[in-house]
């Protein structure tokens, strides 16, 4: 149920299975766009992150065009307000019974707590399947191998871990969980064990590669009201971004100039092995 492009294996199939899927297995959960993707040209530490992941989608239609346009190739996009629409919107959308998970959220700053918290109180889910995580600024390359998280998963012991925190970050704090998890479960041990948290402990969960750890940023936002909302329409028609340079141009007007670039330029830079 996947196809591989530079090196990250992508989901082909819908997003229910996707979600029961991951909620069955666990691991590392990203949803690359082409900013992202861009920037992966020059951060060894984000490539690893996305290539290490168990699922990925690519939710970018600048993306999903380029591979049917220029090399025949379809990819399903799956974005991440898709996502987490069929997790945490109307009960009756909901791919999994998301409202029984034990969730862990790990956000950016207290307001965007406070907005999360009141939309899953809105929503219905139990309070005491919520809980918090603030991260701090990281900024360097060891920072990510952040402890104090790794003490707050052994505490929470949850199902799912929800990383609301900016693209290109997000992941490699989700690499760092990952092998975690693998080490415990026998795998990944000898690699580097200098990096890996020393307080992760098996999950609580029967999942083999333990609590899912989703990717998902800022997505959360159009749906609590942090950001302007993204229609349905809009998303589906790959126009999330032009809603979001609307809002913040200053923000994100300069991030899709660069992938215009340097998106192709990375697809220059593997076009040897693009599809392996």
């Amino acid at each position: 149920m996947t196809k591989t492009f530079l090196g990250i294996r992508f989901w082909n199939s819908s997003t229910d299975k996707l979600l029961e899927s991951a909620d069955s297995e666990g691991g590392l959960f990203t949803v690359p766009s082409a900013p992202s993707l861009a920037q992966m040209r020059h951060d060894p530490h984000l490539m690893e992150s996305y290539q290490a992941s168990d699922f990925a989608v690519g939710d970018g239609g600048y993306v999903a065009l380029v591979l049917r346009l220029c090399f025949g190739r379809n990819l399903p996009r799956i974005s991440g307000l898709q996502i987490l629409q069929r997790l945490v919107g109307e009960k009756k959308q909901r791919a999994i019974p998301f409202h029984d998970r034990n969730i862990l959220w790990v956000v950016p700053t207290p307001a965007e707590k406070e907005r999360i918290d009141y939309y899953l109180e809105d929503q219905g889910f139990p309070r005491h399947t919520r809980h918090w995580y603030q991260a701090p600024f990281y900024k360097n390359a060891e920072d990510f191998n952040d402890e104090a998280l790794a003490a707050k998963v052994q505490e929470v012991k949850p199902d799912w871990i929800i990383l609301c925190i900016a693209g290109g970050k997000q992941e490699k704090l989700g690499l760092f969980l990952r092998k975690g998890f693998s080490m415990e479960h026998g795998a990944g041990s000898e690699e580097n064990p200098d990096a890996l948290p020393s307080q992760l402990q098996p999950p609580s969960s029967p999942r083999p590669n333990g609590p899912v750890i989703l990717c998902t940023g800022g997505a959360i936002a159009f749906l609590t009201g942090g950001q302007a909302n993204i229609p349905t329409w809009a998303d589906r028609m790959y126009l999330g971004w032009l809603f979001r340079v609307f809002q913040s141009p200053k923000t994100f007007l300069p991030r899709y100039w660069n992938a215009g670039y340097e998106f192709p330029m990375l697809l220059w830079d593997k076009r040897k092995n693009l599809f392996q």
